[in-house]
């Protein structure tokens, strides 16, 4: 089934399930004020906290199909670093890189990577990277990228450099921001540092905790044996519908 000349709202595939997309249009003080669930959905649905009216549940399945669909007909086409990962490399750092790396690229999802790197001295580098830029260099050849085809090989690890969106060396008191192509770096006194997007000039706030700017990016955070522990952002693209 071919989707051209179809609406593809990427958005829907930003919720794991249809409760979750319809209780996103609630308020606080829905929450507040309501305590029945039923009477917030109901509300939600009739289309008082939006300008349109949301998906049915019908509806919903029908547009994660077809944002899925979409997706799908650009993978022959597209040579993929994850492509070169063994099929028994089960890293879980790794495959959840894997899982990003077109949807990145098609401009659907934009991930936000905090990592850290510990040198042979004991010293500690860690940062931020734009995970769409960091992969769109490499294919360039950018004089400064990181080697995705080695860190999927396995021949490279991930580090993080002055020019990601934030790079720290302790050892030498360095602290660095670096606009990327996809984000620009924020400093906010009540929820410290922050990255817009700009392509729809939402917030990511990345402090941790939950505040007005946390539905813009899922976090979740991924432990291996070789890059310890790492954090995603994953900010669905606001796109017109």
């Amino acid at each position: 089934m071919a989707t051209q000349g179809k609406n593809v709202d990427f958005s829907v595939l930003e919720f794991d399930n249809y409760n979750d997309y319809i209780t996103s249009f609630a308020t606080v003080k829905d929450y507040r004020y309501l305590s029945n669930q039923n009477t917030i959905k109901t509300i939600v649905q009739l289309g008082y906290r939006t300008t349109k009216i949301p998906y049915t549940a019908e509806e919903y399945v029908k547009r994660v199909d077809i944002a899925l669909e979409a997706i799908r007909p650009k993978t022959a086409h597209v040579g993929l670093f994850s492509d070169l990962m063994a099929p028994t490399n089960q890293d879980p750092v790794l495959l959840e890189f894997k899982s990003r790396e077109l949807l990145n690229l098609n401009k659907i999802l934009s991930t936000i990577v905090f990592t850290s790197y510990i040198h042979a001295d004991g010293s500690e580098i860690s940062g931020y990277i734009d995970l769409d830029m960091s992969w769109r260099n490499c294919y360039r050849e950018a004089m400064k990228h990181t080697d995705w085809r080695g860190v999927f090989t396995g021949r490279s690890r991930l580090k993080p450099m002055p020019h990601h969106l934030s790079y720290s060396n302790p050892r030498y008191n360095v602290v660095k921001y670096t606009d990327s192509d996809n984000y620009q770096v924020m400093h906010d006194h009540h929820y410290g540092l922050m990255f817009m997007h700009r392509g729809d000039h939402k917030m990511i706030s990345v402090g941790g905790q939950f505040n007005m700017y946390s539905r813009n990016a899922k976090r979740s955070m991924v432990y291996s044996p070789k890059f310890g522990y790492v954090v995603f952002y994953d900010h669905f693209v606001r796109k017109k519908v």
